[in-house]
């Protein structure tokens, strides 16, 4: 009999061991994690860079085409000396910081020729792969080298639009900028965080020169429709939330490369942002697998928060977006705890890998509202010219292009208030009241976008 309770102890003992493991399995942060990602996954959420950037057809393919457009333009750079390239870049600029000679912009223009040519054959192509994503060593070597080439296509079709304004091709300066447009779009085929923000400076630099190019001159109605089409072709709020959702896929690309890495390998990655050599004993003690994931839940938990803000589109949730940063700042980005023992510093910081990856909530939004605001203005401006082209002057107020013109009246995307609208005695002036979220009545700010408002004005 009494063999028979030890037994029965021994048993209870096991399964009480088992349960604990089992439980201890459950509430684990790895399995959190894993619970977390294929909570996403059942959402159609991606959440691997396959999900994100999955293959496409070779017919609808334009990566070769873009690959020898840079080739080529790679060449045309190394022809012409530095002070004749840079002549564009003057003349391109609303304030040149130096002389310079047109005769060298049109030797510019005409060597880029073939370059610009294959380019608008490529954007006849609806995808592209620029990028290798295989990621099998770590996804921070992930290399992005055709965003400067892109960004400097666009400078270059803007110098090609200004440059037949002067010859006095209206609708071929248009078409210059609405291929620039058209570039932003395709982009969107591989969205990033980064990727985003270089779509906006192209898209920003190429609205402003569309409004040089309409300020002082008119084009034909059949070209505004055109451009009106293109303007309106890219969805901000969409490449915004697809450009959050591939930050946090290439966040848990991340992760996944750390659980492999080794301790010391991770400790070198956390010094590099140091001065002094530093122990973080929240990693070594808790261990690498714990410490990762706890790091990974968090990215995973603000993600979710700030996608989640920017499904909600313009104007965002402004107060929302700062509690948001500055609960970030009060939970990761904080003093760790320290002790310096001589050359090496001992931290407890277990939010350290977190740290590493930027969070920039509300400068990130307010990019998105910039981008928004200028493709409004752009919208409206246009409008304005065809309402013109049927009546002889503009409207008195911008209700009168609704909804022949426009389907409805264009919020300004920071406060949420009709864009502002003032009939001059040649040409108008339309604005938005940029980050400050003030209305200066239309003046622009130093530097511009950042402060003052956000202005499209014509002489004509």
């Amino acid at each position: 009999m009494r063999r028979f309770w030890v037994l029965l102890a021994v048993v209870v003992v096991l399964l009480i061991l088992a349960f604990a493991c089992y439980w201890a399995r459950k509430t684990s942060l790895v399995a959190q994690v894993e619970r977390e990602l294929a909570r996403l996954k059942e959402l159609g959420e991606p959440v691997t860079f396959a999900d994100l950037i999955p293959p496409v057809p070779p017919k609808q393919d334009g990566t070769l085409f873009y690959q020898q457009a840079i080739a080529q333009l790679e060449i045309a750079q190394k022809r012409l000396p530095q002070p004749v390239w840079d002549s564009v870049y003057e003349f391109i600029s609303r304030q040149p910081q130096k002389p310079f000679k047109l005769s060298y912009v049109q030797k510019v223009l005409r060597e880029v020729e073939p370059a610009l040519k294959t380019l608008r054959q490529a954007l006849n192509y609806p995808h592209m792969r620029m990028v290798d994503w295989s990621a099998e060593e770590n996804p921070a070597s992930i290399l992005f080298p055709h965003f400067s080439r892109f960004r400097e296509f666009a400078r270059l079709l803007c110098a090609e639009g200004l440059w037949r304004k002067r010859q006095g091709d209206m609708d071929g300066a248009v078409e210059s900028i609405m291929t620039a447009l058209k570039l932003v779009r395709r982009m969107d085929d591989e969205p990033t965080f980064i990727g985003f923000l270089v779509q906006g400076a192209i898209f920003a630099i190429s609205v402003d020169r569309l409004q040089r190019i309409l300020e002082d001159a008119d084009a034909s109605p059949q070209a505004y429709r055109a451009l009106m089409a293109e303007l309106k072709a890219w969805d901000i709020g969409r490449s915004f939330v697809r450009a959050l959702q591939g930050e946090r896929v290439f966040n848990i690309a991340v992760c996944q490369w750390a659980q492999k890495a080794s301790l010391r390998e991770l400790q070198e990655l956390l010094n590099e942002s140091s001065n002094t050599p530093q122990i973080n004993l929240a990693m070594w003690l808790s261990g690498k697998r714990t410490f990762i994931a706890q790091n990974e839940l968090v990215m995973l938990r603000y993600h979710k928060a700030l996608i989640s803000l920017a499904r909600k589109e313009v104007p965002y949730e402004w107060a929302s977006l700062k509690r948001l940063e500055k609960q970030w700042q009060k939970e990761v980005d904080r003093p760790a705890p320290s002790l310096s023992l001589g050359a090496v510093k001992l931290t407890w910081d277990d939010k350290a890998f977190a740290r590493l990856l930027p969070f920039v909530w509300l400068g990130i939004a307010q990019k998105a509202a910039q981008f928004h605001a200028l493709q409004r203005l752009g919208q409206v401006a246009v409008a304005l010219r065809l309402y013109r082209h049927e009546h002889g002057r503009y409207p008195e107020t911008l209700k009168e292009l609704v909804p022949k013109y426009l389907p409805s009246l264009s919020v300004d995307p920071f406060d949420g208030k009709p864009l502002r609208y003032q009939w001059l005695a040649k040409g108008f002036k339309i604005w938005s009241v940029g980050m400050d979220m003030k209305d200066d009545g239309g003046v622009l700010g130093k530097p511009r976008y950042t402060k003052g408002d956000i202005v499209w004005e014509a002489m004509k």
